[in-house]
């Protein structure tokens, strides 16, 4: 969209001068998500700032330059740059639109010098290209791809989905890849055939039935969130309540980015115990269209559709087709909510749906996730308050009946056992005063501060910097000028160790990390070795005591470990191969057998116990202010207890990575991700 060669583009322009940028790996990502917006909303609200950096992260910055920089695209610029909100310039008589001309450089005593960036012009966007849009033979075509391992089927009709899947039922059919490609990467499975199948017409449209709306199992999330929005507006508020909920927990499902492409019948078939979603479908009791070649079926999900963890009832060769999402009644309430450990783009601890409809003969649902292998419906809490009026008396017996229905073992997966099991209850509790508020009920302030909706407010923020006398205007310490880098960074012209083109012969190293806390082990790398492209196994029997030097800030660490290890993680090995992945793969194969050690120490508890401490510390930290002895004999009131802060390690973006290039007289040069060039020369 831009470049230092020819023009930068006004995203671009903003991101560096404002700042956003430091480290730049994160900068080309940022600034196609902020560019992406504009096309699609050229006058956007900082609302939409905050949905589309949803799924951003920026470890240097904490967001906040990028924020100030960008913020300047959107309607609310004009108010948010006021000191007091009163629509009057915090600059005043300086106010840079009171100024008869613009400056030719840059004023380095402003922090953002927003009256020298390039105005936007969303007319001036280059069009989509034509060909583009009218060549779509390729979409309608039936394709296949094959290599060595993976064969990659693309079929475009409903037909030959149920088809490939009947002769292939162990095949992954593959939406957005959110999941898959997870698994594949991370987890390390493999699954030869795989099958595309969002081209798919019956897979991808929505229309209105008269139990409510109908999405094909390939719409993406963001288009499910469209259609519920419009249906909002709509229809009477009383038919859409389960669209209000559902479109309420899709803001909170990971990152715009993700819902962009992630599917619904993709969520659904995944079977996360805590996916978002799954507890509201299964409390509003949505419809499943599931196809093989043997015919189409429907079923409701309900609390037996989740056999086990991420099982199903589906058969291996069935898929789902649709999920229809039925409209709520007039007197039925509808109430879905998630606790994670941060708003936006994070997986829930605990989530829950209730469903509730104020009718004779009818039923009450709950369906909670992160409560077990699956989605729990606790039947008897909903037996229980089945028929009572809905007050305190019933809430304390649907409390006590949870407190009995959903035990979580002391081992449960995820852990935080009592966190979750009071978030259960707190969930039961929200519900209830939300619903008693819609029943008119009487809720003292106390009660309504517990349902009060979560209201974005739009940042603000201010960084404080010295003015410099003018006889010193020509130093730039102390002044807020952009870093050089940042321009290329913007523009994703920056080169880092992944962006360097291959060298001749160049081979990759994949390492074998120790999965014991505390073990003596032994290491058979013979498998690996028969790998074709694999050419040597390194460990500190290959090289030299003095060259597997100590490293780190307590010169602890070493490049391989010897004989024991003392946590995980540590380098046990690495495999040298033709290609990273194959190298990766390899390292996996190296056998390790553990002799596990005791005492196996991970709090300052086992250190005490085991007077475990560090004697050899180079440059010990002690806080030091006074005699605290005495201070504490001569104080009037003693306040005994522990304060417990865990530790924080720099999330770094560009995975740690180095190229080194052997040259003349045994020199090497060395290309490394690091912020610390000094250490790693030395």
């Amino acid at each position: 969209i831009g470049s230092t060669k020819t023009k930068l583009h006004p995203v671009q322009e903003r991101m560096a001068k404002s700042h956003g940028s430091q480290c730049g790996f994160c900068t080309p990502g940022i600034v196609m998500s902020m560019y992406t917006l504009l096309r699609n909303t050229p006058h956007p609200k900082m609302d939409d700032l905050d949905k589309t950096f949803q799924g951003n992260l920026c470890r240097c910055t904490g967001y906040r330059p990028i924020i100030e920089g960008f913020k300047t695209f959107t309607e609310d610029w004009e108010v948010m740059r006021s000191a007091n909100e009163n629509g009057i310039c915090a600059m005043g008589d300086n106010c840079c639109k009171l100024s008869t001309k613009r400056s030719s450089t840059i004023d380095t005593n402003t922090l953002i010098p927003a009256n020298e960036f390039t105005p936007y012009d969303s007319s001036q966007e280059p069009i989509f290209p034509p060909e583009l849009l009218v060549y779509d033979i390729l979409d309608k075509q039936s394709l296949v791809f094959k290599n060595d391992t993976v064969t990659w089927f693309r079929p475009n009709t409903l037909e030959d989905l149920l088809t490939l899947k009947s002769k292939q039922p162990k095949a992954k059919i593959v939406m957005g890849n959110t999941e898959i490609g997870v698994e594949i990467k991370y987890k390390h499975q493999y699954y030869p055939i795989r099958i595309h199948a969002s081209q798919i017409p019956e897979l991808s449209t929505v229309s209105t039935v008269d139990a409510g709306i109908r999405f094909g199992s390939a719409v993406t999330l963001t288009k499910v969130a469209n259609v519920l929005k419009n249906q909002i507006k709509a229809k009477p508020k009383s038919h859409t309540r389960i669209f209000a909920a559902l479109l309420d927990m899709i803001h909170w499902f990971a990152g715009q980015q993700i819902r962009n492409v992630a599917s619904i019948g993709g969520n659904i078939v995944t079977g996360s115990p805590i996916s978002d979603l799954n507890p509201i479908f299964i409390a509003s009791e949505a419809v499943l269209e599931i196809g093989s070649v043997r015919g189409i079926r429907r079923i409701v999900m309900d609390e037996n559709f989740y056999l086990a963890y991420r099982t199903t009832v589906l058969r291996e060769d069935e898929v789902v087709i649709s999920l229809t999402v039925p409209y709520s009644k007039q007197n039925q309430f509808f109430c879905a909510y998630k606790q994670a450990r941060r708003r936006d783009d994070d997986t829930a601890i605990v989530n829950f749906a209730i469903n509730v409809t104020f009718e004779e003969n009818t039923k009450m649902i709950q369906a909670f996730g992160g409560m077990g292998a699956t989605v729990q419906v606790p039947l008897k809490t909903c037996k229980v308050m089945l028929g009572r009026s809905w007050n305190q008396n019933t809430l304390n017996m649907a409390l006590d009946s949870l407190i009995e229905g959903l035990p979580l073992s002391p081992n449960a997966p995820g852990g935080m056992i009592q966190y979750r099991r009071s978030l259960s209850l707190s969930f039961m509790f929200k519900a209830y005063l939300e619903i008693m508020n819609n029943l008119n009920g009487e809720l003292n302030a106390r009660e309504l501060s517990a349902i009060e909706p979560y209201q974005f407010k739009v940042p603000k923020s201010s960084q404080m910097f010295h003015i410099l006398p003018s006889s010193m205007k020509t130093c730039a310490v102390g002044k807020p000028i952009p870093h050089l880098s940042a321009i290329k960074q913007s523009t994703g012209e920056a080169v880092y160790c992944d962006d360097m083109p291959e060298f001749k012969n160049e081979l990759h190293m994949g390492l074998v990390l120790s999965s014991k806390a505390h073990a003596t082990f032994k290491m058979d790398p013979s498998d690996a070795l028969k790998l074709d492209g694999v050419h040597l196994f390194l460990s500190a029997e290959d090289i030299s005591p003095e060259n597997n030097c100590k490293l780190g800030f307590q010169s602890d660490i070493v490049v391989f470990v010897e004989k024991t290890v003392t946590s995980q993680g540590q380098i046990l090995g690495a495999i040298v191969a033709e290609s990273q992945s194959l190298a990766q793969k390899a390292a996996r194969m190296v056998k390790v057998t553990y002799t596990e050690l005791q005492p196996v120490i991970v709090t300052i508890e086992d250190a005490i116990k085991y007077n475990s401490f560090f004697t050899n510390i180079v440059n010990p930290s002690v806080i030091e202010a006074g005699n605290v002895d005495k201070a504490f004999t001569g104080a009037s009131h003693v306040i005994e207890g522990e304060c417990r802060s865990g530790a924080q390690e720099h999330f770094y973006l560009e995975p740690q990575s180095t190229i080194a290039v052997p040259k003349e007289d045994n020199e090497l040069e060395i290309f490394c991700a690091t912020q610390c060039p000094l250490f790693t020369a030395v």
